[in-house]
Formats: structure tokens, C-alpha cells, sequence
């Protein structure tokens, strides 16, 4: 019989807490909850209010991988959920993980965490971030971010915006940056310009389109992770790799000073010790305060870098549609949730779910009833 956990006056059935789902360190489901138990005030902070999408790695890395934006079966009635608006004006509800209780139920399932830029609050499709994932193409690595990063840093400093910066927990570099409430629409546009003058800026470093015979060595800057029906890795949650990486944000100097890719490699061993000397380092993302809006026509820094060649303004790049959502090739990197396919879920979810009576087996075996199979 499983145990039960109380959280918070929350009944939650745990189940093969003993199981490795890491295994290059041997990490179980036990270690990886509890991980995330001792981050939920992060956690949470960068949850709330977000229809969230999972990827859900029962068996671990090696076993079979799939995202879910619906609610699967056997959800609690206590989880709050939210109607999102889709395709063509049709609706499904979406998990949003709003308490302690909310995020532990979720966690029993094994999941990466995918958020969207915008709130429910605030409505689909009005964001209140700005997100740049910077994905190197090997065998350029991390280390090979930081200039594209630190270049982005300085040309969004240029038009009044601050950016934060992240490990995505897998290759590269996610950069955030609070923006008043503005249409997802816009911002895709703005930060698909600032891809391009980066491109422009740093030819021999940055790659502007996803197409893969263009991406060894370089850095891709992918921005359709800002469009309404994508998804980005949320700060701070696990991701399905042999070993228990985070998503986790840096310093700006550890940023520039790093030399090595195990230099922005942190585990979830790790992150309670950064907590204790940083904080959250994206608590400002979370302070309306600090949202700026995002600047008219080309901006103040429009010319910033970029060496007097034109841009083609025409260059959307590989596979995307008149929305900026993605509709072919998906993002090698894996920062976000949709696999080119963001809303191909079906009304029946995925099925033999942890809480529905099925095991962590079960859920791997194919029963998600049409969820995209996660290939990145």
C-alpha cells in the first residue's frame, strides 16, 4: 500500500518513492520530491498563476517521455485548474499549481514544469515576461553563451529593460526580463528583432534560424518561446537528464566569469545552499515595480551592434506560423514544452496516471491517449 502524505491538510498518495529516476547519480523519486519540497517557496513564486504544461519522465530519462497540458485523470478536486483559450477559439483546462499541496501532487507524477510567459489573471496571451533561450549547438556549449548573453543584457539595457539570467538545466541559457502587461503578439515581435541583430552583431557566434545543418558551433537565440501558446522550463524545476539537473538561476557574474560548461551545472543538491547565499535571484520578476514597457518602433538601441547591415525583417525562421507559434522543426534545446505541436493534447489526457490507481510504469507505456512524445 502507498503511503500517504498529509500537506497542508492534503491527503497525497506517494508511490515508488524508492524508484531511480536519475540514474547517473542514483537519485530516487523520494530525493527528487523532497528537492522540490525544499524549493517550493521559489518554486511557487514562478508557478503561480501560469497554466502550466508537464513533461512527464516516470522512468526516468531513458524511458518514454511526453508532455501534457491537460489535467489527467484522477486529479484532485482541490487542484486548482484554469480554461485556456487554444486553437480557433477552443478551450481546455489547464493545471495551475497555486500551493504547497498543488505542487507535491504534481511532483508525485514526475514532471518538468513548462510556464508560459503570461498570467491567468492577466489573461492568455498578455504577457508579463520576456524570455530569450539560448541554445548552443554542439560542440559549442554553454561557455558560448555568455557572449550572446551578455550582449543581449546590454542591448535590452539599451531600450530601458533589465534581464535576468537562468540555466535552462540542460545546455544553454534562458533570459528573463519583466515587462508591463503587453500582447504576446508584441513581444514575440520585438525579442524575434533583437534575435536577428544579435545574428547580425555576432555572425561567426549566433545562428538566427532553428534549422539544424546551421547550428553546429553556434548559438541559437530563440524568441518563439514568448508566443501565447508556448512554454518555457520554469525556474527552478528539475529537468529529465541522466543526472538531477536544475533549471537555476545565476549571477550575472557567474555568467561572465564561467570558463567551463560544470561551471553552470547545478544539481538539486545544490540548490538549497544557493538559497541560503542568493535568495531567489528572480525575485524581481515577481515585483510589478520593476516591469518597463517595451519600447516603440525599433527602440533606442536599434542600431546597437549591429555593424550597419540590414536586417530581413522577413526572417521568422524555420517552421513558424503568422502567430509565432512554432509549427515544424522544434528547439534542440528543450526549454520549451510543445515539441512544434503546443496544443496536440486530445479531450482524453493521458491515462493510468499516479493518482488515478496505475503506476509510474503504466503512465511510461503509451497511455497518454495522444499527448506529443517529448524528443528533445
Amino acid at each position: 500500500m502507498s503511503p500517504i502524505a498529509e500537506v497542508e491538510g492534503r491527503r497525497i498518495a506517494l508511490k515508488n518513492l524508492d524508484k531511480v529516476i536519475h540514474p547517473a547519480t542514483g537519485t530516487t523519486k523520494g530525493e527528487l520530491l523532497h528537492y522540490l519540497a525544499s524549493a517550493a517557496d521559489p518554486l511557487l513564486g514562478h508557478l503561480r498563476g501560469r497554466p502550466l504544461a508537464f513533461l512527464r519522465y516516470p522512468d526516468g530519462p531513458d524511458g518514454q517521455k511526453f508532455f501534457t497540458k491537460n489535467p489527467p485523470p484522477g486529479t484532485p478536486s482541490w487542484v486548482t485548474t484554469a480554461e485556456v483559450t487554444r486553437h480557433e477559439g477552443e478551450t481546455a483546462r489547464q493545471v495551475l499549481v497555486q500551493d504547497l499541496p498543488s505542487l507535491m501532487w504534481a511532483a508525485n507524477l514526475v514532471v518538468e514544469f513548462h510556464a508560459p510567459m503570461w498570467r491567468d489573471d492577466l489573461g492568455v496571451g498578455i504577457a508579463d515576461r520576456l524570455v530569450f533561450d539560448l541554445d548552443p549547438g554542439p560542440p559549442a556549449t554553454i561557455v558560448d553563451c555568455r557572449a550572446v548573453a551578455v550582449w543581449l543584457r546590454e542591448r535590452l539595457r539599451a531600450d530601458g529593460l533589465t534581464a535576468y539570467v537562468k540555466t535552462s538545466g540542460s545546455k544553454g541559457l534562458h533570459l528573463l526580463v519583466p515587462v508591463e502587461p503587453t500582447a504576446s503578439r508584441r513581444t514575440t515581435a520585438y525579442a524575434r528583432r533583437l534575435a536577428q541583430e544579435a545574428a547580425v552583431a555576432l555572425p561567426d557566434l549566433v545562428v538566427r534560424k532553428m534549422t539544424r545543418s546551421l547550428r553546429p558551433g553556434k548559438v541559437y537565440v530563440d524568441f518563439s518561446q514568448n508566443a501565447a501558446a508556448k512554454t518555457t522550463a520554469a525556474p527552478y524545476t528539475p529537468r529529465a537528464r541522466p543526472e538531477p539537473a536544475v533549471s537555476t538561476p545565476v549571477t550575472w557574474e557567474e555568467v561572465e566569469e564561467c570558463r567551463t560548461p560544470e561551471a553552470l551545472s547545478f544539481l538539486i543538491d545544490d540548490i538549497p545552499g544557493r538559497l541560503d547565499r542568493h535568495g531567489d535571484l528572480l525575485a524581481p520578476l515577481l515585483d510589478p515595480a520593476r516591469a518597463r514597457p517595451l519600447p516603440t518602433g525599433g527602440g533606442r538601441g536599434a542600431d546597437f551592434g549591429g555593424g550597419g547591415e540590414e536586417i530581413d525583417e522577413e526572417d521568422s525562421g524555420e517552421g513558424w506560423d503568422e502567430n509565432g507559434a512554432s509549427s515544424g522543426e522544434g528547439n534542440e534545446e528543450g526549454g520549451g514544452a510543445e515539441s512544434g505541436a503546443e496544443s496536440g493534447e486530445n479531450s482524453g489526457g493521458d491515462s493510468g496516471g499516479e493518482n488515478s490507481g496505475g503506476d509510474d510504469n503504466g503512465e511510461a507505456n503509451g497511455k497518454d491517449s495522444g499527448e506529443g512524445a517529448a524528443g528533445r
